[in-house]
């Protein structure tokens, strides 16, 4: 494939995303996508300040496509409901993207060095914000803490799950079984922690 063509910033932006999704973070670099790209190896210093600006703008992207796929989950009447679903496609998305989610949210990147990706991300959070407010009738001091304890259930089932899927299936640990039966029964999980969440 070759992305030389149109928008070169975007279009490296894109070739390094899809670098990322298939290979991780740590072996990529400018040249790299550069090379991939099949433009000279000074080009994307013609857009990037560095490395960690390029990951910037492939995070942002990929916070992008992240509240894309949560928007696809048109608010109803049932908030709990609408908190389900959204964690059921956030962990649906992290399972799809696994180096994309890993960049956007563990690689250690100062997101306020990088307006548009701190911006991107915010988005994405306001979308948890706007259901919880919906559900405690704007109190603020309970959005903000539930809004929390939302997005650290949902991430580390995620952890979860991915970590069971690097399992050899042969070991049946008690960590292997126990984890096993996390992702048949994620909207189980997820309903019975919104009711848990304190409304007050």
């Amino acid at each position: 494939m070759q992305y030389h063509h149109g928008n070169l910033r975007e279009q490296l932006i894109f070739c390094a995303y899809d670098w990322i999704s298939t290979n991780g973070i740590e072996s990529i670099s400018l040249r790299k996508i550069a090379k991939i790209a099949k433009v000279s190896q000074t080009a994307p210093y013609r857009h990037f300040d560095s490395k960690e600006h390029m990951l910037a703008e492939v995070a942002t992207l990929g916070f992008e496509k992240f509240s894309s796929e949560m928007n696809k989950n048109k608010a109803t009447d049932n908030p709990a409901d609408d908190l389900v679903k959204c964690g059921v496609t956030y962990i649906e998305f992290g399972l799809a993207n696994e180096h994309i989610i890993d960049l956007m949210f563990n690689y250690p990147m100062k997101k306020t060095d990088f307006p548009e990706l701190l911006a991107a991300a915010d988005k994405a959070f306001g979308m948890l914000l706007e259901r919880l407010h919906y559900m405690h009738q704007g109190n603020v001091g309970a959005v903000q803490l539930n809004s929390i304890s939302m997005h650290a259930y949902v991430h580390g089932l995620l952890a979860i799950i991915q970590i069971n899927q690097r399992i050899d299936t042969s070991a049946q640990t008690a960590f292997f079984k126990a984890s096993s039966t996390v992702q048949e029964n994620l909207e189980k999980m997820l309903g019975a922690f919104v009711k848990s969440l304190d409304f007050s």
